[in-house]
């Protein structure tokens, strides 16, 4: 393999994006319906239906930034690394909060409440 090969190969891959119109507004998953999943905005409108999980959670979690448009990768394993990666995060973080809660307030159990509050403040989402 050439080095440009090598280079358009990758560059291939990774360009293989689906655009996919947003309403601007926070997203949540709904119900599932033959293997397909509801995507919905906050108050409970249907957006539309998509066909894996991984595809409904990577556009909740880039409602975040309340974007009227976001680009999707297309291949479902390049989607399901990028999900797992940024719930991993997610996860990193809820970790640092909770070890960080039991310093400050030993003995206490509601570290939940704090993770739940600060998620809702930084309007995060994790699946």
């Amino acid at each position: 393999m050439t080095d440009k090969e090598f280079i358009n190969k990758w560059t291939s891959t990774l360009s293989e994006v689906e655009e996919i119109t947003l309403p601007g507004k926070t997203l949540v998953i709904g119900e599932e319906f033959f293997g397909d999943f509801e995507v919905l905005t906050a108050d409970g409108n249907a957006i539309m239906q998509v066909s894996s999980q991984n595809k409904a959670k990577y556009l909740v979690y880039a409602s975040r930034f309340k974007l009227t448009s976001v680009k999707i990768p297309t291949d479902e394993m390049q989607l399901k690394s990028v999900i797992t990666k940024y719930e991993s995060c997610l996860d990193a973080i809820i970790k640092e909060i909770e070890a960080d809660y039991k310093k400050i307030f030993p003995g206490e159990k509601r570290s939940n409440n704090f993770v739940n509050e600060i998620f809702r403040i930084l309007n995060l989402n994790r699946y």
